[in-house]
């Protein structure tokens, strides 16, 4: 971090001597230029500070639902932490049931996540019985035509802080859905009033237990939602035992179909 604090400075102190040039000869400098990153590789990661973006493409990938390609992408030209994500989807014709499938998944993660890991884990893993604060802000906007899709926190528990593999538990935070996109698998277990909204939650138990927090006054923008309190419902409920561990939030945009953008500003995850 002292590295990068120190390159910013000369980077500064060489600005200002052009300029300062520039103004002796009469000749105008030119603008700096940020530097804005995308990556298109499926399963591709930028990484930038304790988060990375993830370019994941799952449903396609691995199952072979739908058409279509993604990007995501970072620009330091805005301030706080922000990313963006470009996609074109649509359903797979030779599936009867693809519009019911989840094709893609960009997001940003700080922690582990599926067998990647940032070098900054950003405080994670923290053992569930140990009470530590989750806060988290976002703001963000989705722009596209026959859009269905969700944009969601994850927050994967396991027993292992380093699961090999697939983690036991996830635990899924909707802030806005669209068409259905909601659990339509899982069985609606009641509602809890957390973080100054109601939320319907649903749970389902396959290879790994998924716990669904459903917000049922949709937002675009949250401020200070601490993720603890779903995670303290849930331990109450006897669904999480203390002795598990929270190893990643990750927060993004599942995608069923839908052409156009999707932008992130002011996005953070703090451990306390």
């Amino acid at each position: 971090m002292n590295l990068l604090h120190r390159f910013a400075r000369t980077r500064r102190g060489a600005a200002t001597a052009v300029l300062a040039a520039a103004l002796l000869t009469g000749v105008a400098a030119a603008p700096a230029q940020a530097a804005t990153v995308q990556n298109c590789a499926v399963e591709g990661t930028i990484m930038y500070g304790k988060y990375y973006a993830h370019n994941s493409e799952w449903g396609n990938t691995y199952n072979g639902w739908g058409y279509g390609s993604q990007c995501v992408s970072h620009s330091d030209t805005e301030l706080g932490n922000n990313w963006y994500s470009s996609f074109n989807w649509s359903n797979n014709s030779s599936i009867p049931d693809d519009e019911w499938h989840i094709k893609a998944w960009p997001s940003v993660v700080s922690g582990w996540q599926w067998g990647y890991a940032n070098p900054d884990h950003g405080g994670f893993p923290v053992r569930l019985g140990d009470e530590h604060q989750v806060v988290t802000n976002w703001d963000f906007e989705v722009n596209a035509s026959n859009w269905k899709g969700d944009s969601i926190y994850d927050l994967w528990v396991d027993p292992s802080q380093n699961p090999s593999s697939q983690p036991q538990n996830e635990v899924m935070v909707f802030l806005n859905y669209s068409d259905g996109a909601i659990p339509s698998s899982a069985d609606k277990v009641g509602s809890v009033w957390a973080n100054g909204a109601n939320w319907d939650v649903y749970r389902s138990y396959g290879s790994w237990q998924v716990i669904s927090y459903v917000r049922t006054s949709q937002t675009w923008s949250v401020s200070g939602l601490n993720l603890r309190d779903f995670l303290d419902h849930s331990q109450n409920a006897g669904w999480l035992d203390p002795n598990l561990y929270l190893v990643s939030v990750q927060a993004g945009h599942e995608i069923w179909h839908g052409s156009g953008t999707t932008h992130t500003w002011n996005y953070s995850v703090d451990v306390s």
